[in-house]
């Protein structure tokens, strides 16, 4: 009897340890791990952030996957990688100088992971700057309505523990429950 009340709790502690591993890593998933996703109407606008512009002269290029498509200095001076790319604008916000670019018109060739990179120029000497926003972009022929990919989180693993320790639990019951049935009659 000792030995199936060790063998219970070791069952019990394991998928608790394994349902709060599970756990764990749907909860980093959604802390951010994920770049953010802008689901876009066709011929519409999309903004792509940037890092904070934090020296006098500085260089931002933006990527679609791993090409790049389009840089720009602080001085505005732009040069175009790519012209099959959407029309876009560059914006400094005064306030926090913050950075973006603005994909305007989007098609859906426009349908990509973006990476916006910074460099800064002056004052020497040239530096990358660590920060690297990305941006997930679907663009779609009619707008949906937007939601959060952590609201779709599938809890199988969740179902899976509880069922197993409810059908444990019944079977640990039904074997208890017959085998003092049968010591009361062999008493």
């Amino acid at each position: 009897m000792q030995q199936m009340e060790i063998f219970r709790a070791s069952v019990t502690l394991l998928s608790l340890c394994l349902f709060h591993s599970s756990l764990s890593e749907t909860q980093s998933m959604c802390k951010g791990n994920l770049p953010p996703v802008h689901h876009v109407a066709l011929n519409s606008s999309v903004t792509v952030p940037c890092p904070v512009l934090s020296a006098p002269e500085m260089v931002f290029r933006l990527y679609k996957g791993s090409e790049e498509i389009f840089f720009i200095s602080v001085n505005n001076t732009i040069i175009s990688k790519n012209d099959n790319s959407p029309r876009m604008d560059f914006t400094v916000n005064v306030a926090d100088n913050g950075t973006s670019f603005i994909l305007d018109g989007v098609t859906i060739n426009t349908t990509a992971l973006y990476t916006c990179e910074a460099e800064r120029i002056f004052p020497p000497p040239f530096q990358q700057v660590e920060h690297k926003p990305q941006t997930i972009v679907f663009v779609e022929e009619r707008r949906v309505k937007q939601h959060s990919v952590c609201q779709d989180v599938n809890h199988l693993v969740f179902w899976v523990v509880l069922g197993a320790m409810a059908i444990y639990g019944l079977l640990t019951t039904c074997i208890v429950f017959i085998l003092r049935v049968n010591n009361y009659i062999y008493i």
